[in-house]
């Protein structure tokens, strides 16, 4: 098989859509012939990387001219290398300006009315918000209508979650030929390998990792140190704003002492880090199925968690995390304090979180069950005409 991935996010930074490709290319790649298009110049394992676009621009600006340049470059790239199949990775819509002469998967790791939403709720509570969470904001009224215009001539889906399947199909109606859910997965016994043999860090701190945005719900976990009294320090990776994140822990009364921004660590410090934490937070506004939450489970770490769709349909309250209502800090500060005076129960939920993942959150589950997906949309497309040789859908009925 001949898959094309068009990822614009990777070369320029690396979150849940970055883990999730390198995952297939790396399993698939060895089997299957696999060009990724790129928006940066860093080359990943098991596929040939092409970048579409250069330069620094912000992560929004890259989007628009990564849709352009492959609208331009398309015909070139189809003679070239020929795919069976183009994988796009929504919400950033790579191919919304172009028409691929070849069958089209969405895959669907959030969207934009999901991310708005998330960002919406953030500014309500008062949180600092990143430049790309303000453009979302600024330029929802014309976001939206091209979401809407994107699935409406979308024809196949997978999507990593029920949660960002269910918000897709409730608002805008895909008449879709296939979908299918398929949560994320990675390799979990490699996670382990992979971790620093030590950490700069003594065991015991509290940890939340993930991009500083304001609808990570970092604002919250803040409020929540400063309602904790004796609490182990609070040590916060990721990349982002670290000056504006430092000066509104500053404004809480949170000193260096209490939490610490450390930035993007290397992957193996990560992991230690995750290793070696007392306690995992997650208070995310927003998620569909997060690599950060996986990870922490696959280190059997205690978690605390907002208790929205997503993350319920990977963790159970009280049973392999602690979930508490989102934007709740007095919740979240109750749920970390709960945990850690009672260790015995935090290590609890923390093996029964790492089970969990063991259960459910393999990377061999996740491309077995991508694979078959491909495959099917093959088989199904054979007889049929590409999308961009057939009308526009006209009905809005659920299907998949």
């Amino acid at each position: 098989m001949r898959l094309m991935i068009a990822a614009p996010e990777h070369g320029r930074q690396w979150g849940g859509i970055g883990t999730y490709v390198q995952s297939v290319a790396r399993e698939l790649g060895p089997r299957h012939e696999i060009t990724l298009l790129s928006g940066g110049g860093s080359s990943m394992e098991g596929a040939r990387t092409v970048p579409l676009v250069r330069g620094g621009d912000s992560i929004v600006a890259t989007y628009a001219r990564f849709q352009i340049a492959l609208r331009r470059q398309w015909p070139a790239l189809l003679r070239e290398h020929r795919p069976d199949l183009l994988v796009v990775h929504h919400a950033q819509m790579p191919d919304l300006l172009a028409t691929p002469r070849c069958p089209v998967v969405v895959t669907t790791h959030t969207t934009v009315l999901g991310q708005a939403r998330g960002v919406w709720a953030a500014f309500r509570s008062r949180s600092p918000l990143d430049a790309s969470e303000r453009a979302t904001l600024a330029l929802a009224p014309v976001l939206l209508p091209a979401e809407a215009y994107y699935w409406g001539r979308a024809s196949h889906a997978l999507f990593v979650s029920e949660a960002v399947r269910r918000e897709v199909e409730g608002v805008y109606h895909p008449a879709l030929v296939s979908a299918a859910t398929v949560p994320n997965g990675i390799d979990l016994d490699g996670l382990v390998r992979g971790a620093a043999a030590t950490s700069p860090h003594p065991p015991g701190f509290l940890l939340t990792t993930g991009r500083l945005l304001g609808w990570k719900g970092l604002a919250i976990l803040l409020r929540a140190v400063r309602r904790l009294r004796r609490a182990p320090v609070l040590l916060v990776t990721g990349s982002g704003d670290l000056e504006k994140w430092r000066g509104y822990a500053r404004s809480l009364g949170l000193g260096e002492d209490r939490v610490r921004f450390l930035g993007s660590v290397p992957r193996p410090e990560l992991l230690a880090l995750l290793r070696d934490a007392r306690l995992f937070a997650f208070p995310s506004f927003t998620e569909s199925c997060p690599y950060s939450l996986i990870e922490a489970m696959a280190f059997g770490r205690p978690i605390v968690a907002t208790g929205i769709p997503a993350i319920q349909a990977m963790v159970e309250d009280r049973v392999s995390a602690h979930l508490v209502p989102r934007g709740d800090d007095a919740a979240l500060a109750a749920g970390i304090e709960r945990l850690l005076l009672d260790p015995s129960g935090a290590r609890r939920l923390g093996e029964a979180a790492r089970e969990r993942a063991r259960r459910s959150f393999g990377v061999d589950r996740m491309v077995r069950d991508t694979l078959r997906f491909f495959e099917s949309v093959l088989a199904n497309t054979a007889s049929r005409p590409s999308p961009a040789d057939r009308p526009a859908p006209q009905s809005s009925s659920r299907a998949g």
